[in-house]
């Protein structure tokens, strides 16, 4: 996954260069794909992004003595404009969160294949609010240097979070932060829910 986060991070790095091979003159719409998008709206085709995220648990049973974890996520999305406000975008992303205790020996970490599916909103051609559901399916989880199965241990498959975030962009480029709340608990016996919050960088291609 490092190694598709660098991907990412060199694709966002090279945006201006592809920007103005797609659009000579600097006339390209902030809300443009490269090459130009095919609706109306300019606001469809698919992209790839990729960040840091600051994870951490809450909840009546999350204790105390905890810290929040440096951690990333990076993935493919896909947008559908329908005019120049509105648009859906459908992401597909591999989260890696969790939490951090002070003697640093049980941290915990659980990795998600999350997809998020977001109304978008175009405030200004440069702004846009992100807003909407996210389901995630847990695919590991690892506790200090160990490793945990999943069932046996009483964490929960599947997790749903409401998400909430802001976006600027400049032609293909963009830069965006957004919340994840955790809808759905963590463990099956315990109050426990995923609390992230994320940063990232992404680059827009046409259809």
């Amino acid at each position: 996954m490092k190694k598709i986060f660098l991907f990412l991070l060199l694709a966002v790095a090279s945006a201006p260069a592809a920007f103005a091979q797609a659009a000579p003159g600097g006339a390209q719409s902030s809300k443009d794909y490269t090459g130009g998008a095919t609706a109306e709206s300019g606001n469809t085709g698919f992209g790839v992004k990729g960040g840091y995220s600051l994870a951490n648990v809450y909840g009546d049973d999350a204790g105390t003595g905890r810290s929040s974890s440096n951690s990333f996520h990076a993935g493919l999305y896909g947008q559908f404009g329908f005019n120049d406000f509105s648009s859906i975008q459908a992401e597909v992303l591999y989260s890696r969160q969790g939490t951090k205790f002070k003697d640093g020996v049980d941290n915990l970490r659980l990795d998600y294949l999350s997809v998020p599916v977001l109304y978008v909103g175009n405030i200004t051609d440069k702004f846009s609010f992100h807003i909407g559901p996210q389901a995630s399916i847990l695919t590991k989880v690892v506790s200090g240097d160990k490793d945990l199965d999943i069932n046996d241990n009483g964490f929960q498959s599947f997790d749903l979070s409401g998400v909430g975030g802001l976006e600027y962009r400049i032609g293909p480029a963009r830069l965006g932060a957004r919340y994840n709340l955790g809808l759905t608990k963590i463990s099956k016996e315990a109050k426990v829910y995923n609390n992230v919050l994320q940063v990232y960088v992404g680059f827009g291609f046409t259809q």
